[in-house]
């Protein structure tokens, strides 16, 4: 057993503590000297207890045996290792000693405790087994291991020291510190044959035009072939078949980038001789410098005839698309200043599209522009889409250009192969067209699978919210019978007295078609029945859907893309419910007090038709109808700027306008308002990758410290959660998490709380370096024993060999002796108090009586031995030189107690009785005179 302090500088305070108590000698008088050296003495010994609790003193207790932690490396890099990994541990643990113990950790991309602290009777029981196994952290893991280890001990890392997390020589010099030894048991790598796309090279910045080389590194292990596909914003541009020798294989390709704007590039491989697919992709961005581009999508052809002309004279790239083919990651969008939707239709364009193009606009300055006509704003079901978000305007008219009255049933398939993603969408958007209802509008819900369901009475809508309650309430069944339910609907809609009644049929399979659909639909149409049809999937009956909706007078839909349902409901739903178009010709007004006033202040052509909807709040009204309604409206969302035009650019619906002279400087306006705005500020990125942390060192040019806002996010459109902070003037670090993949940096600075200044660009984040083609990590093993002290293991039975240093126990009596203190404390205070005489004499005292009580008893015993030695000499005539027993003396004692309380008993009974008598003859005498 031993005896330590952690903190000797307080150590230090003995020197005023001996200050004091010198002035305390010289300043302070008491009764005696004996009592003020006393007190002296006392306090001296609080003041040093207290000191020595201050520097956290501990005793030592040795432990036997010494406890091992095992670290395991379960990455895939050895993925192959682990048994021989376990085999050596169980080699380990037959050559423990009775004292010794052991546990082990598992460690990846996260280390945890596989087995705890076991003795050897106790086999290997690993059930905890990492699931994310693309990184290692071997430094996390031996953080756990040293955790576990109370006092010194050792720990054997299990690895083949390709860590691609953390640094694993600073933890190791943590646990150096703490007295704990470090071994190391190398094992290889198993990946024993693989092809790699190691290196995946795009130049950083081109030109419009120009003509660039792109270069593929592959690695493989065998002699093989292997296909090399190479895309640009998801279009194949190479698609080659090449020979691929052992080592190092180089590859080059030629190409031309016909259009500015960020471009993503993404290249694949594929071989029979690859054992992993983790390390057979490779990304690559480039940023464009050329002529701002355009991209129009056209819900029908020739939609945008009068205005693509226009744009192409003005120098602009312009390309025309149909919505088929719109972008589907967020680096095709950014290819493009801005976007045009010309009459398009919410149907043709899936949720992830519409999602994609608000974070173009939001987060990277694309502008946007929509256009009127049959198929958009909220005849194409846009409500509550993120292009109306995007938008400055709202397509729910909120009571304006209602109908008189109406009537909507909606037949839903809940059969069980529209179960998860198909159901939940179909609920949602049932859902939402209550909201477009009014509350004197009537509504039915009828689920259908084998049988038809009612969810919802088909009466007036009373309670939207418990409405939608009990639609987003249904849950799948059994099998597919759409007859019956269809026929419930008809039956429920024909006695009601409402000018519009609607049926919309949602299903997804197929059903008997022996029923006499055509006759049900035609009675229904003598009652002003229309029906709509939707057809979700591959296994959807679309000749019978179709059927339906067309001799229902109805719409057909056919989903491949089941996020488009809510888009149609909503379409639906407002067509039936409200009239959007309005027909009337009129001369739109212009609102004055901004740039495009000029434009119109000669007059303006006749209109004849426009989708009528509802400015936002912070929208800028330019063009307004006879009505109030806007026609054109601009607004700012984000970075971007948007813009509404809620006629048609045909010229069916805006008449002359198009012909009109100021039509091409009215178009040259727009876009070249929705265009970014922004000045673009040049910034040096560097990135350091670590794991899953990508950190990105940014520098501006421009040395100052205004604050900056930094943005990520995905090709998706997703943002990323990301941190930046000021590292030095005009120097910032960006830090977040991510896979592997494409993801788009957006730096805005900030001055008075208005953006002055944007940066764009992209960011790649390779595969993890696990799958890498590598080979055991010697150098890094051989310095962790370096730095450690410990050894490379070669038999196992080495790994409980003795400690250098022989491990101990540490036990905390900070308490103990601050207790010691405060009883030292209140003698003190008491000496001070009474003084150090009258303790002494409460002693003396104590012990006096103490004494005192002794004597009287030896004294008691010594009579009471004489008279019974005196008794017992009468009765048999002779001495007997023995000390009564105790019980002789005890019965004695009790038989004269006894004879003592009869005579008592008898003296009480005796007066008792004359103070009867007495009472007795005082009442008669009383009494007798009363008589008289």
């Amino acid at each position: 057993m031993g005896f330590q302090i952690d903190n000797p500088i307080f150590l230090l305070l003995f020197i005023p503590v001996l200050a004091v108590l010198y002035l305390y000698w010289k300043t302070i008088t008491l009764r005696s000297k004996l009592e003020k050296r006393t007190i002296l003495v006392v306090r001296f010994f609080i003041f040093s207890l207290i000191i020595i609790a201050l520097c956290s003193p501990y005793l030592h207790f040795s432990v036997q045996g010494v406890t091992t932690v095992f670290v395991v490396d379960h990455s895939e890099s050895v993925r192959n290792e682990q048994n021989k990994m376990y085999d050596a541990i169980e080699v380990a643990i037959e050559g423990m000693g009775e004292n010794d113990t052991y546990a082990i950790i598992t460690v990846a991309e996260e280390a945890q405790i596989s087995q705890s602290v076991s003795t050897r009777e106790k086999s290997i029981v690993s059930t905890s087994v990492p699931t994310k196994t693309s990184f290692t952290n071997l430094e996390e893991g031996l953080q756990v291991a040293s955790s576990l280890l109370k006092t010194n001990g050792r720990i054997v890392l299990l690895t083949d020291g390709n860590e691609n997390i953390g640094n694993v020589k600073d933890q190791v010099n943590v646990i150096k510190e703490k007295g704990i030894e470090l071994d190391v048991m190398p094992f290889t790598t198993s990946i024993s044959q693989d092809v790699a796309l190691e290196e995946f090279i795009v130049p950083k910045n081109l030109f419009n035009g120009e003509m660039t080389t792109i270069q593929s590194t592959i690695s493989s292990t065998v002699d093989t072939t292997s296909r090399i596909r190479i895309s640009k914003n998801n279009e194949v541009i190479v698609d080659e078949e090449v020979s691929v020798k052992e080592g190092t294989n180089v590859y080059t390709f030629d190409y031309v980038v016909h259009s500015p704007g960020i471009h993503s590039f993404h290249a694949e491989i594929s071989s029979e001789a690859d054992s992993l697919s983790q390390n057979n992709v490779g990304y690559a961005i480039s940023n464009v410098q050329g002529t701002p581009s355009v991209l129009i999508v056209e819900g029908a052809e020739g939609e945008a005839n009068n205005i693509s002309p226009i744009l192409e004279a003005s120098g602009l790239q312009v390309d025309r698309i149909n919505p088929v083919t719109l972008p589907t990651s967020l680096s095709g969008l950014l290819d493009y200043e801005t976007i045009i939707f010309s009459n398009v239709s919410a149907t043709d364009v899936t949720l992830e599209q519409m999602e994609l193009i608000e974070s173009a606009v939001r987060d990277f300055g694309v502008g946007f522009i929509m256009t009127g006509g049959n198929q958009s704003y909220g005849l194409g079901g846009y409500f509550k889409t993120p292009i109306e978000t995007v938008l400055p305007v709202e397509m729910d008219l909120k009571g304006k250009k209602e109908l008189p009255s109406l009537g909507l049933i909606i037949v839903l398939d809940r059969s069980g192969s529209m179960a998860g993603y198909k159901m939940d969408l179909a609920k949602e958007a049932a859902a939402r067209s209550v909201e477009l209802l009014r509350e004197k509008d009537t509504l039915g819900f009828i689920a259908f699978d084998d049988q038809p369901w009612q969810i919802i009475e088909t009466a007036p809508l009373s309670d939207k919210e418990e409405a939608a309650n009990n639609i987003r309430s249904v849950t799948e069944g059994g099998g597919t019978n759409i007859f019956p339910a269809l026929q419930l609907a008809y039956e429920q809609l024909k006695p009601l007295d409402l000018k519009r009644k609607h049926i919309i049929l949602l299903t997804d399979g197929q059903s008997a078609t022996n029923n006499d659909y055509l006759s049900m639909i035609e009675e229904g149409l003598e009652s002003n029945i229309t029906l709509s049809t939707v057809a979700i999937g591959n296994d959807a009956d679309r000749l019978l859907l179709e059927e339906l909706a067309t001799e229902g007078t109805g719409r057909y839909y056919d989903v491949q893309d089941a996020s488009t349902i809510p888009s149609i409901l909503s379409r639906e739903t407002i067509l039936t419910t409200r009239t959007y178009i309005e027909d009337n010709p009129f001369y739109p007004t212009y609102v004055e007090s901004t740039e495009w006033s000029r434009i119109f202040n000669n007059g303006v052509p006749q209109m004849n038709v426009y989708v009528a909807t509802d400015p936002k709040s912070r929208a800028e009204e330019i063009l307004i109808s006879d009505k109030g309604d806007p026609v054109l409206v601009r607004w700012q969302y984000g970075l971007g700027n948007t813009i509404a035009w809620t006629s048609d650019v045909r010229g069916e619906w805006a008449g002359d306008w198009p012909l009109w002279e100021k039509w091409v400087e009215l178009w040259n306006e727009m876009l070249t308002w929705s265009l970014p705005t922004y000045q673009q500020e040049m910034f040096n990125i560097q990135q350091r990758i670590n794991g899953k942390e990508i950190t990105l060192q940014v520098t501006s040019e421009n040395i100052d410290i205004l604050p900056l806002e930094a943005r990520i996010v995905d090709e998706k459109g997703k943002e990323i959660e990301a941190q930046i902070r000021p590292t030095a003037p005009g120097e910032h670090e960006v830090t977040f998490q991510a896979d592997t993949g494409i993801y788009f940096l957006q730096l805005s600075k900030i001055e008075d709380d208005q953006i002055t200044s944007t940066y764009q660009t992209g960011i790649v984040v390779p595969y993890s370096k696990e799958f890498e083609l590598t080979v055991q990590n010697d150098s890094l093993l051989k310095e962790i024993t370096y730095l450690s002290g410990g050894i490379i293991v070669e038999n196992p039975e080495d790994v409980f060999r003795e400690l250098e240093y022989y491990p101990t126990e540490r036990q905390p009596i900070f308490s103990e002796i601050l207790l010691i203190a405060f009883l030292l404390f209140f003698i003190e205070i008491y000496i001070r108090r009474f003084g150090l005489v009258s303790l002494a004499e409460k002693v003396k005292r104590k012990l006096n009586q103490t004494s005192n009580k002794e004597n009287e008893r030896k004294q008691e015993v010594e009579q009471t031995f004489s008279r019974l030695k005196k008794a017992t000499s009468k009765e048999k005539g002779k001495f007997i030189n023995t000390e009564p027993a105790p019980m002789v003396k005890q019965v004695k004692q009790e038989k004269e107690h006894k004879i003592e309380r009869k005579k008592e008993q008898q003296v009480d009974q005796h007066n008792n009785k004359e103070n009867v008598e007495d009472r007795m003859k005082r009442l008669l005498e009383a009494k007798n005179r009363k008589n008289k």
